[in-house]
């Protein structure tokens, strides 16, 4: 895999970054994900296959990928080489502090529940202008610049906003069988992942070979099983210290960690800090 171009974009006094990039050749994220900021993924050109909470979607060119705060997401190869991305990461602060009487509009799609939006064509040429703008205003640093690509940043919201209110964008979710089990063990996993659980047992409990759901799981969200039973109890976890006033050594057993050893380690590793700091930072 190489890098034809990699352009990005980010002011201090914006809430909002800019990471385009071509890559050749085959490509699936190594990055265990799942952030404080909303996300719009632009996929230019190519396929891929993109895992958001409990599911994996077919993304095509033209696709928009609406991926809300604190929710586990990660992109895959589809088999297909080649692909040509847009991301932008959109602080709420900014959002809010900028647009005041229309934050809550321009964010909704984000919460909706329906990640990947597929546009009519009028409305596809649409968006792929205020894309190419993005990209020029990026390289070209003309005056004005920046004024531009927040502008065009705020309309991609303002047409996913409005499509999401018609009754035609239901998103390419893929239904074979072996999908449509991982999707019932991930959603028991989101449900019961405070228990003890281990991979025999869950493969008895739907029928399956340990084997057959290691190798599934993995190939159907790019995640190992115990990498995700592990991120969505740290996921769980920082909500816990945002949200609540229990003491870490609890939160640890609520959220499934019988060693508090383990849970420290693990969570400084996910979070860059340990989870007292966590709590103090917000």
């Amino acid at each position: 895999m190489n890098t034809p171009f990699h352009h990005y974009y980010a002011d201090d006094s914006s809430g909002y970054n800019i990471d385009h990039v071509k890559r050749k050749g085959h490509f699936s994220m190594t990055v265990n994900h799942f952030h404080n900021h909303y996300e719009l993924y632009y996929l230019c050109e190519g396929e891929r296959l993109y895992f958001v909470q409990d599911r994996t979607y077919h993304v095509k060119a033209g696709n928009f990928v609406l991926v809300d705060r604190h929710v586990l997401h990660r992109t895959l190869d589809t088999g297909m080489p080649d692909h040509e991305r847009m991301l932008i990461n959109i602080e709420q602060e900014w959002i809010e502090a900028s647009y005041p009487n229309h934050a809550a509009m321009l964010l909704k799609p984000f919460g909706q529940g329906i990640p990947v939006l597929s546009f009519p064509t009028a409305q596809l040429a649409h968006n792929q202008r205020l894309i190419d703008q993005i990209s020029s205003e990026m390289l070209q640093q003309e005056p004005g610049y920046a004024i531009r690509l927040q502008h065009a940043v705020i309309e991609l919201l303002i047409s996913a906003a409005r499509w999401t209110q018609t009754e035609d964008h239901n998103p390419a979710e893929l239904q074979s069988p072996a999908h449509a089990k991982i999707t019932k063990i991930i959603r028991y996993l989101n449900d019961h992942f405070a228990e003890a659980l281990n991979l025999p047992d869950l493969a008895a409990r739907f029928s399956i070979s340990p084997y057959y759901l290691s190798r599934t799981f993995k190939s159907t969200t790019g995640f190992t099983y115990s990498e995700y039973l592990n991120l969505i109890r740290l996921k769980a976890a920082q909500r816990l210290l945002r949200e609540t006033e229990l003491n870490i050594t609890e939160i640890a057993l609520q959220t499934g960690f019988e060693n508090f050893s383990h849970f420290g380690k693990s969570f400084k590793k996910m979070a860059l800090v340990s989870p007292r700091a966590y709590r103090d930072q917000q």
